[in-house]
C-alpha cells in the first residue's frame, strides 16, 4: 500500500485493523498487567492506600481495554465492569471474546475525548496504556476533562503514563505541549500518533491537576530482551 493509499483509509478502519493485528489474534497470554494487579489487588504498599472493601458492586470502566486482559481481574474483585474500545467492529470482537470466556462486561465504542456515558457515572476508571493517546491536535486538557466528567466526586482513576525512555518512544519527536510524536514504533502500529509523557515523578501530579489528586505514584523501568518498558503508574482521586 502506498503512502497515499494509506492516508485514504478511514481512521476507524485503520484502528480496527491495527487492533485485530495486535490483540485479536493473540489468543494466548491474556494475563492481567502486573502494575494493575499490584495497584488494585496487591498488598498494602507504604505509599498507596486503597480501600479494597469498596470494590464490590462499584462501577468501573476499563478505558480502551485492548484484548480485555484486565477484565477477569476486575470481575474477580467484584466490580460492575464496563469497557470501551475505539470502534464498533472492535467491540463486536470483544463481545465475542467475552461470550467465549463467560465475562459479564458491558462494552461500548468510545474514545478518550468522547466517552458515551453520563456525568459522574463511574466510581473507578482503569486506563492501562491507553488514555495518554492524543489524536490529531487534541489538547491534553480535553482528554482529562472528559475522563474526569464521567467519574463521581471522590472516585478514582488508575492509569499509567509512559516516560521518554519507553521503547515505543525511541526517536520520537518532542512537542511544546509535553507530548511526543511516535516515529519508530517497534510494533509498527503507532507511528504518527502522539503520547503524553511524564518525564519526572512530580510531573504526574501536574498532568492530572486540577482534575485528580494522586493517592500514590509508582514507576517501572524494565528491559524485556531489548524492548524497554518504562512508565509511571498511579491511583488518583477526583478532586472535589
Amino acid at each position: 500500500m502506498s503512502a497515499n493509499e494509506s492516508a485514504s483509509v478511514p481512521e476507524e478502519i485503520s484502528n480496527t485493523e491495527s487492533w485485530r493485528q495486535f490483540y485479536r489474534k493473540k489468543h494466548s497470554g491474556r494475563f492481567p498487567t502486573e502494575w494493575v494487579v499490584r495497584t488494585l489487588a496487591g498488598g498494602d504498599y507504604p505509599q498507596l492506600k486503597i480501600d479494597k472493601s469498596k470494590y464490590a458492586g462499584s462501577r468501573i470502566l476499563d478505558l480502551s481495554c485492548g484484548d480485555g486482559r484486565n477484565l477477569p481481574l476486575l470481575l474477580h474483585l467484584g466490580f460492575e465492569v464496563h469497557a470501551t474500545e475505539v470502534s464498533q467492529p472492535i467491540i463486536a470482537d470483544l463481545q465475542e471474546i467475552a461470550h467465549d470466556q463467560g465475562w459479564k462486561v458491558t462494552f461500548k465504542a468510545g474514545r478518550n475525548t468522547q466517552l458515551p456515558y453520563p456525568d459522574e457515572y463511574f466510581d473507578y476508571i482503569l486506563s492501562c496504556s491507553s488514555f495518554y493517546y492524543m489524536e490529531g491536535d487534541t489538547a491534553w486538557e480535553t482528554i482529562m476533562r472528559e475522563v474526569a466528567r464521567i467519574v463521581r466526586p471522590g472516585g478514582m482513576l488508575v492509569a499509567n503514563l509512559p516516560d521518554p525512555h519507553n521503547g515505543v518512544l525511541s526517536g520520537a519527536e518532542s512537542l511544546p505541549d509535553g507530548s511526543m510524536t511516535i516515529r519508530n514504533d517497534p510494533f509498527n502500529l503507532r507511528n504518527g500518533l502522539r503520547f503524553m509523557v511524564a518525564r519526572r515523578h512530580d510531573e504526574v501530579g501536574r498532568l492530572l491537576s486540577p482534575w485528580f489528586v494522586p493517592l500514590g505514584i509508582g514507576y517501572q523501568s524494565d528491559d524485556f530482551y531489548g524492548l524497554r518498558v518504562s512508565a509511571y503508574f498511579f491511583a488518583a482521586q477526583k478532586a472535589g
